[in-house]
């Protein structure tokens, strides 16, 4: 790996021959785009700003308090195995003896009587089953009756998009969403359900709702059909393992990956014999398009972003407040909006990965932040962790003090797909291929998918485009 490089004017390497392929970015989208452009026997050099490949996957070592370290993840620990883009490139990079599921899977609900369990057979918190919700205790007698009474409803097929929590109010009432629903679904995308694209952020939800009748009905049909096995696939080691064996292998077979390696605003010139994936976010993309497309450039710009915290913390087990919060065996718990809490969720590390689970230690993961709550913004790393601390002893009963503690801030790291977004960002790639003859793609996080296979599978599309024209693919998988 180089760090930084000659290059032509502000774009390109001096030195590329033939076509090759830029790469801006170093994310997993932008590493997938490079592993693709291998593949298709293209000359890759990869362009990133920081001093560090990963983007959003980071694992890095958190001290123990006794003199040892164990590998921790700093944002996401898992991806999906039932979408095959992820689990097909590990494959490819021989990392599937790495592949590991959770050992619980089950979380909780904070509410203002205490911690209650998620709902079993769900889709994205909505229920297969009334009874499966009635069971927790989460939503009250008129809720359960807004639920009970869609199973016998029978709706036109939906046309269009609408928000989540305009299509789920409407059929499940208020309460699923503001209870169930919209904790876990806004807590993936740290956004607000009654804001979020429906196709964009909930494609399952979106094709069951295409369909006439019960929505319930139709999730229930189609989870019947559905591939079973693991739902998650993590790493040993972490999710830095896929972004370190990557980068390597890359570099093995020749492809050039430059760190503190910016690019500068684009020129028609730069496109003269090359080929541009473009995978940072909105923003920036924005500003490196408008010299070579100003359209699709002034569209992008346009998609809001939200700021998230992770704070790790490691805590000695024997603690019992700790062991109480632990013992219940769930996988951590989600909060809801309306809390006026500033944790959003927890993971309960310890209990979730084996490998994180040395019986010495309880590893925690806490969130905090999304679209309509930016106090992270202006607070200190002590202060963020302070507060998480102070909500942890609210809702859990900890009140140990952890050995250690790291915080992780992704600014403007999350994506807002707002109703409708899917159109705009085809409308999007649609003059981006005008306006620089298809020699220029976007992809990434901004656009079709937030999660590690939605990502490699935009990366990996973007360079097949070159060959087929605009990609037109549909709506995205969280996680």
């Amino acid at each position: 790996m180089t760090s930084g490089g000659a290059t032509g004017g502000d774009g390109v390497r001096s030195d590329a021959g033939g076509d090759p392929l830029v790469v801006v970015g170093g994310g997993i989208t932008g590493l997938a785009a490079a592993w693709e452009g291998m593949q298709q026997g293209m000359d890759v050099t990869l362009r990133e700003a920081s001093d560090r490949l990963g983007g959003l996957i980071r694992t890095s070592g958190m001290p123990l308090g006794d003199g040892t370290t164990m590998e921790i993840d700093e944002a996401a620990d898992a991806f999906l195995a039932r979408v095959p883009e992820a689990v097909e490139l590990c494959e490819e990079l021989g990392l599937a003896d790495r592949f590991t599921e959770p050992a619980a899977t089950r979380a909780m609900v904070h509410t203002a009587e205490g911690l209650r369990w998620f709902p079993d057979n769900t889709v994205l918190g909505v229920p297969l089953d009334p009874s499966d919700v009635e069971a927790t205790g989460l939503l009250d007698e008129g809720g359960l009756a807004s639920v009970r009474s869609e199973v016998a409803r029978d709706d036109e097929p939906l046309t269009g998009d609408t928000s989540v929590g305009a299509l789920l109010r409407e059929r499940f009432g208020s309460q699923l969403v503001d209870r169930v629903v919209g904790p876990l679904v806004g807590g993936i995308s740290a956004g607000d359900v009654d804001e979020m694209s429906l196709r964009a952020t909930t494609p399952q939800l979106a094709a069951a709702a295409s369909r006439p009748g019960s929505l319930s009905a139709n999730l229930g049909e189609a989870r019947g059909s559905a591939a079973q096995g693991p739902v998650f696939h993590g790493l040993l080691g972490g999710t830095g393992v896929l972004v370190d064996t990557l980068a390597r292998e890359l570099e093995q077979r020749g492809a050039e990956l430059c760190t503190s390696d910016p690019v500068g605003r684009l020129r028609d010139e730069d496109l003269e014999g090359h080929r541009f994936v473009v995978t940072t976010g909105a923003s920036t993309a924005a500003d490196l398009l408008c010299g070579v497309s100003p359209g699709a450039a002034e569209m992008i710009a346009t998609i809001p972003t939200a700021t998230v915290v992770l704070v790790t913390y490691v805590f000695d087990a024997a603690d019992p407040t700790v062991g109480a919060a632990v013992g219940s065996g769930a996988s951590g718990f989600l909060v809801p909006r309306g809390s006026g809490l500033l944790l959003t969720a927890v993971s309960w590390g310890s209990n979730k990965w084996s490998h994180w689970n040395d019986g010495r230690h309880v590893v925690v993961r806490a969130s905090a932040g999304h679209s309509k709550d930016a106090r992270v913004e202006s607070m200190s790393d002590q202060e963020v962790s302070a507060a998480i601390l102070s909500d942890l002893a609210t809702t859990a009963g900890i009140t140990a003090s952890p050995a250690a503690v790291r915080v992780s801030r992704w600014v403007d790291g999350f994506h807002q797909y707002g109703v409708g977004h899917l159109d705009a960002v085809e409308r999007a790639e649609r003059t981006l291929a005008s306006e620089t003859a298809g020699r220029v793609a976007i992809a990434g996080a901004a656009y079709r998918g937030v999660g590690i296979p939605a990502c490699i599978r935009q990366g990996r599309e973007a360079v097949r485009s070159f060959g087929g024209g605009v990609r037109l693919d549909g709506a995205v998988t969280p996680r």
